[in-house]
């Protein structure tokens, strides 16, 4: 993980969709962007997603880089992600 730096952040983000997966089942689509694609342009700039992990639900911005697992539900449910 020292040789990668973002590994860690990696991993920890494909801990919380699983979670999300776990918790929401397909009432929640998750979609993953590489911000080197070009096809993400206006949403990337929109966002202003660098290299971080950032979550974004409905059009608006949750986080940016890594929160906690209660902290991102919380967000979702507040926001109507609701469980199945």
């Amino acid at each position: 993980m020292k040789s990668y730096p973002q590994a860690a952040a990696r991993e920890a983000a494909g801990k919380l969709i699983v979670k999300i997966r776990e918790t929401y089942g397909k009432s929640i689509e998750v979609n993953i962007y590489d911000p080197r694609c070009c096809l993400w342009f206006f949403d990337l700039v929109r966002f202003g997603v660098r290299a971080e992990p950032t979550w974004i639900l409905d059009g608006r911005l949750l986080f940016r880089g890594i929160p906690g697992w209660e902290e991102l539900r919380e967000k979702i449910d507040m926001k109507g992600g609701g469980g199945e």
